[in-house]
Formats: C-alpha cells, sequence, structure tokens
C-alpha cells in the first residue's frame, strides 16, 4: 500500500546526493504552506558513523559546531576549534536581529579546494590545468549546491564521511494517522509519523525525518586530489602522407630517448606537424595568450616550445606535446594535424633544439618584431626620444599578436595590415620630428622620410610607407574602390598571393631599420657597441635555456656543465 512521503523517500534513496550536484543545504518550505523542511549536511568521523546512523535526528543544526572556549573544571579553559564532533560544511551565521543572517561555506573546504568566491554570480570556482573555469559551488538564499567530485575530493583528504540529513513535513486536510515507522538501513536512517497540524487549514501531517551517509574514498592522490590524476594523451601523425599515415601517444612514458628507454619506440624528438591555423585560437586571444618566437604561453598555467619559423606549417616535438600542454589542448592541436612527408622543421629551430646552437628568427614577423622592439630601446637611449611613440596599453596588443598570414584570407591580411601600420605610421612621432626638420609639413610620412633621408638613409621612406598606407586607407579601413585596386597593383599585391605579400612588407619594413640604424645609431661605436653586447646577452640567455632541454632528452648531454 502507498503511504504518504513515499515519493518524498523514493526521493532520498536514489537521487539524493547521487548526481553532479550535492546539496549542502536546501529550503524545501512551498508557498502555500502545505508542505516544510530543508535539508543540510556535514561531515563525520568513520569512528563516530555507526552511532550517527543509529538515530534519526540531526546531529548538527545550523549555526552549531563552530570554534569555542570549552571549560573543564574551574580551572580547566581550552580552545576547541570545531566545538562538535561533526564537522559543519555550511554554518548558519545569525545576528541576533542586529544584522542580515547568511549561511556561510566552510573555510576549510574553501581552502583546501584553492576557491575562488565569485560574489556577484554567486558561486565558487577554480580554474583547471588550461584556466577552464569549473564552477564548484554554486547558491541562492534557499540553496547551496557543491560538485560532488570536489565534495568527495575534500572527504578523503579529511577522512571523514558525509551525512545528509533530511526533513520535511506534509499537512492534509484529512484525519488519517498510520502507526509511526522507524528504518536503520546501512545507508539511510529515517522515521516517519503521523501528528497534528501547526498549520491553520491543515488537520494532521507527515512528517520523514533522517540522514544519509555517502562513506569517504581512501586517502589516495586519485581521491584527495579533485582533478584526474592520471593524465590523458592524444596521438599524432608521426609518418607518412595526407591518405597512409602513423600514428603514435605524445605519452612521453611510451617515448624513447638517447639513454635507452622504450626501445623501438618513437622517440621524444619526433617532429609532429601542424597547419599554422592553428596559431590563430592565441593570437585572438592575447589576454590569455603570448606567441613568440619558438614558444606559445597560456598566462600561469602552460609553456609549450615549437617551432615557428617555417614558411608552411608549424612543428613541435612529440613528447613536448604530451609533457607541455592539457589534454584538452592536445585535443585542438590533433584537428590541425600535418603529415610529415614533405616537411622539416626550420634552420633556426634545428640549431636551436638539436644542436643547441645560437640561431636568429627567420620568420618575417618574429624577425621584425625582435628587431622593432630593439630599434626601439636603442633609439631612445641615444636620442632621448622615441622616433615610433609606444603603444597604449589597449593598443599593445597589436605588436603582440603581429604575424606571418597563417592563411591566404583578406580578413586577416586586413587585421595585420591595421596592427603594423598601427605600430609604425599611426606611431610616427610628429612632434618631436617637427624640431628636426625644417620644412612646413604636417603629414607623417612626409616628415619621416625627410628627416631620415636627410640623414643619410637611402630607402625610400616615402613611397613604401606612403604605400602601407595606402592599403589601409583605401581597403582596410574604408569600402574598397578603384584606389585600392591602384594600391595593390602597385605594391605588387595579389589576392592570392596575400601570405607572401605581407612577409614583403614586414620585410621591408625590416630592412627599414636596419638602414635608419646604419644611418643614425652606428656612428661612433657607443651604441652599436652596447646593442651587439645587449643582443649576445640575450642569445645566450635564450640558448642556454634550450640547451638545458636538450640535455635532458639528446644525446648531448655534456651540455649540463653550462654554467649555472
Amino acid at each position: 500500500m502507498t503511504k504518504d512521503m513515499d515519493d518524498f523517500l523514493d526521493f532520498i534513496r536514489n537521487e539524493l546526493g547521487e548526481g553532479t550536484w550535492v546539496p549542502l543545504y536546501k529550503n524545501l518550505n512551498k508557498d502555500d504552506k502545505s508542505e516544510d523542511g530543508s535539508l543540510y549536511s556535514c561531515l563525520v568521523s568513520p569512528e563516530n558513523t555507526q552511532k550517527a546512523m543509529e538515530g534519526y535526528g540531526w546531529d548538527l543544526l545550523p549555526g552549531s559546531g563552530g570554534p569555542s572556549i570549552v571549560w573543564s573544571g574551574e580551572d580547566n579553559i581550552s580552545y576547541a576549534p570545531n566545538g562538535s564532533e561533526y564537522l559543519p560544511l555550511v554554518i548558519y551565521r545569525d545576528f541576533h536581529g542586529t544584522r542580515k543572517p547568511y549561511r556561510e561555506i566552510l573555510q576549510e573546504l574553501v581552502l583546501y579546494l584553492e576557491l575562488y568566491h565569485d560574489r556577484d554570480n554567486h558561486k565558487y570556482v577554480v580554474d583547471d590545468a588550461n584556466g577552464t573555469e569549473i564552477q564548484v559551488v554554486r547558491y541562492t538564499d534557499d540553496e547551496i549546491l557543491i560538485r560532488k567530485s570536489f565534495l568527495k575530493a575534500f572527504m578523503s583528504a579529511r577522512q571523514m564521511n558525509l551525512l545528509l540529513f533530511f526533513e520535511n513535513s506534509r499537512h492534509k486536510a484529512t484525519s488519517t494517522r498510520l502507526p509511526d515507522e522507524y528504518v536503520n538501513d546501512p545507508f539511510v536512517s529515517y522515521t516517519r509519523f503521523w501528528d497534528s497540524s501547526y498549520v491553520e487549514g491543515y488537520s494532521t501531517f507527515t512528517r520523514v525525518l533522517g540522514k544519509k551517509l555517502f562513506n569517504c574514498s581512501p586517502r589516495k592522490e586519485e581521491y584527495y586530489s579533485p582533478f584526474k590524476v592520471e593524465k590523458s594523451y592524444e596521438s599524432f601523425i608521426i609518418e607518412g602522407d595526407a591518405h597512409d599515415h602513423h600514428l603514435h601517444s605524445c605519452d612521453p612514458s611510451l617515448l624513447a630517448d638517447y639513454f635507452g628507454k622504450n626501445r623501438g619506440a618513437p622517440h621524444y624528438l619526433t617532429p609532429v606537424y601542424f597547419d599554422k591555423a592553428v596559431l590563430q585560437k592565441y593570437f585572438g586571444s592575447s589576454s590569455e595568450y603570448e606567441v613568440q618566437d619558438s614558444v606559445i604561453h597560456k598566462h600561469g598555467y602552460w609553456r609549450l616550445r615549437f617551432d615557428n619559423n617555417s614558411s608552411g606549417h608549424v612543428c613541435v616535438f612529440l613528447g613536448d606535446l604530451g609533457r607541455d600542454i592539457p589534454h584538452s589542448e592536445q585535443i585542438y592541436w590533433k584537428s590541425f594535424n600535418l603529415a610529415p612527408e614533405g616537411r622539416a622543421m626550420s634552420n633556426t629551430y634545428f640549431k636551436r633544439s638539436m644542436l643547441g646552437a645560437f640561431a636568429d628568427a627567420e620568420s618575417p614577423d618574429l624577425v621584425f618584431k625582435s628587431y622593432f622592439e630593439r630599434f626601439q630601446k636603442y633609439w631612445l637611449k641615444d636620442k632621448g626620444w622615441p622616433l615610433f611613440l609606444p603603444l597604449a596599453e589597449a593598443d599593445a596588443h597589436c605588436l603582440k599578436t603581429l604575424h606571418s598570414l597563417t592563411k591566404n584570407e583578406q580578413s586577416e591580411f586586413d587585421a595585420q595590415i591595421l596592427s603594423l601600420v598601427k605600430v609604425t605610421i599611426d606611431s610616427i612621432n610628429v612632434k618631436d620630428l617637427k624640431k628636426h626638420v625644417s620644412i612646413e609639413e604636417n603629414g607623417s610620412i612626409k616628415l619621416l622620410a625627410e628627416f631620415l633621408n636627410g640623414g643619410g638613409v637611402k630607402f625610400d621612406v616615402a613611397t613604401f610607407l606612403g604605400g602601407l598606407q595606402g592599403v589601409r586607407s583605401t581597403g582596410v579601413a574604408h569600402r574598397r574602390g578603384s584606389k585600392y585596386e591602384k594600391t595593390i597593383a602597385r605594391l605588387g599585391i595579389k589576392d592570392d598571393e596575400l601570405i607572401k605579400a605581407f612577409d614583403s612588407i614586414l620585410e621591408q619594413m625590416t630592412d627599414l631599420l636596419i638602414d635608419v640604424e646604419k644611418a643614425f645609431l652606428a656612428q661612433g661605436g657607443v651604441v652599436k657597441n652596447s646593442h651587439n653586447k645587449a643582443l649576445l646577452t640575450f642569445k645566450f640567455s635564450a640558448a642556454f635555456q634550450i640547451c638545458r632541454r636538450v640535455a635532458f632528452t639528446s644525446r648531448v648531454s655534456f651540455l649540463y656543465a653550462s654554467p649555472s
């Protein structure tokens, strides 16, 4: 025979605490007052669990369990960080009507799980290894939920079991009553009883009061860590072409090295190739990522060495894919994986990674950015004023994300032209140039050309920068027309060769800087020598780090002897 509250007990047995989210507290009151009750929670030590499950009432009430002073005799006074053998996960803070009460998450749980309290959105969050936000606790005035996997991790670390308390009363107009019921199952204990209703308009109520037990896991890393301890690894193409190829896992523990590990397996340093479009994600989020010469950073999370000095692809060592980036990032890279046949790593990356030798960048974007930053520094040091004004903080991404095109796409070409013009032409220091140029001219390009050519620069500054400005003005920043077509024709830009065209622009911009440096900064040799010294220091520092890495995975183990 079906009894009143059977549906609630069915929820308790089969649903409460069984899903992704566990209620630490929940208000069960209904607006029409036909039901009232709540859910609550606490942790209990294994030695006290059996005693708790023998009873039906709540062993810890909301608001109890906080720190207190304990008197044991007149002179025996001690401090108890937890005034109960039960540990509350939610503490009800009541200020006796002087302030609004609220419920507070146990701070020990928050600190152990390294949670951030996002008060504006009523949640506690943490980032995974790839910086993806995970919502761990969410709350309203009537409910506090925690992600079960994180709660279980805390239980394992604390070595305490979970008690989920429940109490619900259902009011009825009928006077039907049944004998009281008491149930003590291993994981659910409760009592169900009937009595006179205390709500106006109802005759009786049926109440269920009890608790549900969840045991903690052993204190082992796979249990006390809320994140998956055993890392997953993707497989990548290491041999063949687009139709016939062989894949292998990037798990470093399965790869060979030069010291006899995993003989017959692919080597840790096996090159894996990817479409350059893989970099779009990182260029498009400059606040999260930074792409530099031979390395990508996700700020605060990971760092991947890779070859971005080749024109048609990027290259990463198989073992680095497994060691340096999380599994979710491996999945992303795999979607851009290319077969190795007909491809090779750049000379720069080969020298740096395999030979431990000094090597300058090859890719036009890397060469330009490196040279531009050094040029700015030494021009300012020598002249006392910048030739190109520093970018505002809001525009700093224009230089950071400036790159050779990853595809022959007009939209990417337009975006990079805008960035390059903002870094250079829009940043020409007109104010200081006017102090050094006698002509009455306000145009920044003409002022710069007059100044540079007057100082001995042979480069045709006005034609080149004027053409670049024309590309921006007639086609990128405005609707295109005949002027744009004439401009790109004059510069030799073809719609089906945009990658080549932009690389050529970067190379010419670098050539211009070199000519300016030779004409203005090399005189007297002081700046030139300091420049070379700084460049040598820069190269040595970068190469030394590479040497240390090579020593770990390659035959050149003697590099460990480098000075520290």
